[in-house]
């Protein structure tokens, strides 16, 4: 769940600049028309980065959220901003004489798009440190029309404008109206012609019943009339948008897919939908020639395939091979530092494709008409795509399968699963003369995977509710509803069910999904709540992260000329640690946060009064002063007629606009009495316990258990108590640490007991020295070193390997740090002789062996050389005896060192 840190700070609040930025002044001149609710979403907001755009009326104002933060922090702006030298926003001037219903941002930041209820401008917006340089002058901005024979007033009005995420040159628009039309225009500044006729176009009605290339699917032109079609009311689109954003995480067909909802229920995909040139991130060719060539296979080898899937399977192999021929050209990427690579489209099997769809819900839902769509895409598929052994590569967050949401007219929003997933499809050169059951177009299902409903009960749910994508986590939206504004977080459930999609075993698996649809659910925050009166001009919200100047995601919207925001902490990612304290559980509850008040517009409105006085005066309708007699004629009841209508609805604004500020003083005065309360409450029962009462608060009960001490007195008396204790035990402490320091001295470390065993078990051994080599646990192998040796070749070895093996044996044993009291005698007696003993046993035995290595070296010399076999086995024997030589030389190097340091540390006891 996100944290709130602020709703609708204090710079976006009346009397601040922020706030008179979305205000309207009365300089537009669009044309209004009272009462009517504009046709779709509203999307007056926009955002660059930091920086704002407002549609006002006709008019467009840029300001910085961070510029507007900053004048509050130093103090600066004033309450006047209607001074040019005030105001802390720009006002940019567009050729656009109707009221801007959606601005929208493109992703390179040099074009928006100004989208009326039937045209469409394109600006391009000036760079922001112009617009940061301080100048607060109306500045002309530049703008082109798109369409001129397409959008305008005589055609179907413009439901949704979305730029193309895959555009090279981020300028590819797509605009699609009411009529189900949809028009990809390539825009060039430098071209005035890419902003007349679209590149490419296409009517969806004339694509659904289309059965091959050859038929006419080009979209409605000006002043050709079309006939009735009973797809006219079905085929009403709601809203339209893109399956991906374009980025590596998402799978290769998403961001080339537009999904198209309908205000029926049917939703369609155009896929692959792509400009003439466009880029492809770094991992959509190998997710694409995946996802081709395990179609391809799977086709091949199903003999029950059909011919639409085989032909399917063929068109997007021949797709892709006319890419992967292509030599991609390399263009500078969005930064200095990143690259992209640029394709063309490929032309066969063809440029438009084939309409997919509808797709049906398994469920059938009575809800309002659709009023938007959102798609998360796919992941991709990361063990197909890399190899075991690319440790690397960091796994993609999401789910397996695409989610589709969807938003309706009474505030519910359906979450869906699509589970088989949208590829490239096209039309078929030709129709088939054979008639086949794959002609019938079937839909795809999409899974209903839960409802929410985001009405409440003081706002009539009836609105469009829109959606706005989360900027830092493909994985979050945000709703804007009538109500409000709320924020939905998939990632509860979407971990665990694409655990149980990749799962290798399908053992319990209805079992495990059906505790999962049970007990998973989305997330639901609701950040701002509007006012009950502002239903039909709730922007839609904009999400801006900004966490060095804002602090955080700040998401933004607007209702009657009020600004509301709400401000998102983003956790900082920590390596955890298995003994780290639990932050949340040590740190209290934070108070919900709670929107300020805003004064309503009733307030601040200019009465229409003295405008109605001073036109009747122009006209003579009154025939007198007010201040005199008043003439009883028609004229003058015409008039208090429509004073009194007037006066009577702005006075019943007031007196609801008073209503409701008298509400919330009221719930002010009951919560803080509420409060008073518990404090109450809780200094009582602190005071029971720690008696900070008088004695003239006290009951009997209270005295009785203090003991008959009252008041403050108990305390004091519990204090000196608790002291006296402390004292006395430290007392005792220390004469109990003098007695111990009498006794024995220093104590000492497990260190210094170690050596201290050490010391004396050597000395045991140097003491016993002459009756140690008696012994019978130790006779076997000081015999085998001072008995006389003999010249046979298997006894020498063996007796290395005991001396060897005794040494190997003794290392051990001085390896260990402790020794238990009880083996520390018997160690002794096991031990191969002392150590004067074994040193003299080495250099009896190294000089045995220099003697016998010179006289086979003698016999060596003269053997004769034809015998091949003596030969190599004196060779063998000569390289094994020296072997064993340098064996025992390294043992008797090694006793030397032990013999010294001994005596080193036996002088040093002595001394001590």
């Amino acid at each position: 769940m996100v944290k709130i840190i602020a709703r609708t700070p204090r710079w976006l609040s009346r009397p601040s600049p922020g706030h008179q930025l979305f205000q309207h002044n009365g300089r537009s001149k669009a044309p209004q028309t009272p009462g009517l609710r504009p046709e779709g979403s509203l999307r007056k907001l926009a955002h660059r980065g930091t920086e704002i755009f407002i549609a006002v009326g006709n008019e467009l104002r840029w300001s910085d959220l961070a510029l507007l933060k900053h004048a509050d922090d130093e103090g600066e702006g004033g309450d006047d901003v209607e001074d040019e030298t005030g105001q802390l926003y720009r006002l940019l001037k567009t050729p656009v004489s109707r009221p801007i219903q959606q601005l929208v941002v493109s992703p390179s930041g040099d074009f928006i798009a100004l989208v009326t209820s039937h045209t469409c401008h394109i600006g391009i917006l000036p760079a922001s440190s112009h617009l940061n340089s301080g100048d607060t002058t109306p500045l002309r901005m530049k703008c082109f029309q798109v369409g001129p024979t397409a959008h305008v007033l005589e055609q179907a009005p413009i439901v949704s404008a979305v730029w193309h995420p895959l555009s090279s040159t981020g300028s590819g628009l797509v605009t699609v109206t009411k009529d189900a039309c949809v028009r990809l225009w390539e825009l060039d500044r430098d071209n005035r012609s890419t902003f007349d006729e679209p590149s490419l176009a296409v009517d969806l009605k004339k694509l659904a019943n289309a059965a091959d290339t050859r038929a006419d699917l080009s979209a409605s032109k000006y002043g050709v009339s079309n006939g009735f079609s009973p797809d006219d009311v079905e085929m009403q689109v709601a809203a339209a948008c893109f399956g991906g954003q374009g980025t590596d995480e998402e799978h290769g067909w998403s961001s080339m897919t537009l999904w198209v909802a309908m205000t029926e229920g049917d939703v369609y995909a155009l896929c692959p939908f792509l400009p003439s040139k466009w880029r492809a991130p770094a991992s959509m060719l190998p997710s694409l020639s995946t996802s081709v060539v395990s179609r391809m296979r799977a086709a091949n080898a199903d003999n029950e395939a059909t011919e639409a899937e085989r032909r399917v399977a063929n068109q997007q192999t021949t797709w892709l091979a006319e890419l992967d021929a292509q030599d991609a050209m390399v263009l500078p990427g969005p930064s200095e530092y990143e690259t992209m690579e640029v394709y063309s489209r490929p032309e066969t099997p063809g440029i438009l494709p084939k309409l997919q769809g509808p797709f049906y819900m398994t469920t059938d839902i009575e809800s309002g008409e659709i009023t938007d769509i959102h798609v998360i895409a796919p992941k991709i598929d990361e063990d197909d795509m890399y190899d075991e052994e690319d440790d690397d590569v960091p796994a993609a967050e999401g789910l397996s399968v695409g989610v589709v949401c969807l938003a309706t007219s009474n505030s519910k929003v359906h979450i869906c699963l699509d589970l088989d997933g949208v590829e490239a499809e096209w039309l078929p050169s030709k129709r088939s003369r054979a008639f086949t059951f794959d002609d019938g177009e079937i839909g795809n299902d999409l899974l209903l995977f839960e409802t929410l409903d985001l009405s409440t009960a003081n706002i009539d749910p009836d609105g469009c509710s829109t959606f706005t994508a989360s900027p830092n986590d493909r994985q979050e939206v945000f709703v804007t509803t009538p109500a409000g504004v709320v924020h939905l977080d998939f990632k509860p459930w979407t971990t665990l069910l694409d655990d149980e999609f990749c799962a290798p075993s399908p053992e319990g698996l209805n079992f495990r999904l059906r505790v999962l649809l049970d007990s998973a659910s989305t997330t639901l925050t609701s950040l701002i709540a509007m006012p009950t009166n502002a239903e039909r001009g709730v922007n839609t919200a904009i999400a801006v992260y900004d966490p060095l100047n804002l602090g955080g995601v700040a998401v933004l919207t607007s209702a009657m000329n009020t600004p509301s925001l709400a401000l998102l902490d983003v956790p900082h990612e920590q390596a955890a640690h298995p003994y780290a304290p639990d932050e949340v559980a040590a740190t209290l509850p934070a108070p919900e946060s709670r929107s300020p008040y805003q004064p309503a517009e009733a307030f601040y409105a200019t009465s229409a009064l003295p405008q109605l006085i001073k036109t009747a005066h122009d006209k003579r309708l009154l025939g007198s002063d007010l201040k005199g007699q008043v003439r009883y004629s028609s004229a003058t009841l015409q008039v208090m007629t429509e004073a009194h209508r007037i006066l009577s609805a702005e006075t019943h604004k007031l007196g609801l606009a008073a209503a409701d500020l008298f509400r919330r003083c009221e719930r002010m005065r009951s919560e803080v009495r509420d409060q008073v309360r518990r404090v109450n409450e809780i200094a009582g029962k602190v005071d029971v316990v720690v008696g900070g009462e008088n004695d003239e608060g006290q009951d009997d009960t209270q005295v009785a258990l203090t003991g008959g001490v009252t008041g403050g007195k108990a305390m004091e008396d519990r204090v000196r108590a608790s002291r006296n204790r402390t004292t006395q035990l430290r007392d005792r402490v220390e004469v109990l640490r003098k007695k111990m320091a009498g006794l024995g001295g220093k104590e000492l470390s497990v260190k210094e007991k170690g050596f201290a065993a050490e010391v004396e078990r050597v000395w045991e051994s140097l003491a016993a020295a002459g009756s140690a080599s008696h012994d019978t646990g130790s006779s076997t192998k000081v015999a085998g070193v001072q008995g006389p040796v003999r010249p046979q070749a298997p006894t020498r070895p063996s007796r290395i390997l005991h001396m060897d093996n005794s040494w190997q044996d003794a290392e051990e044993r001085e390896q260990q740090h402790e020794d238990p009291e009880d083996e520390g005698h018997e160690r002794v007696h096991k031990e191969a002789g002392t150590l004067i003993a074994r040193f003299e046993a080495v250099q009896d035995l190294q000089e045995r062996l220099k003697a016998q290595v010179e006289e086979v070296s003698r016999r060596s010399e003269e053997a004769q050389a034809g015998a091949e076999q003596e030969v190599n086995a004196s060779a063998q024997g000569n390289a094994f005896k020296m072997r064993k030589l340098e064996e025992v030389r390294m043992l008797l190097e090694r006793e030397t060192a032990l013999v010294e340091g001994v005596s080193e540390r036996l002088s040093r006891l002595a001394a001590g």
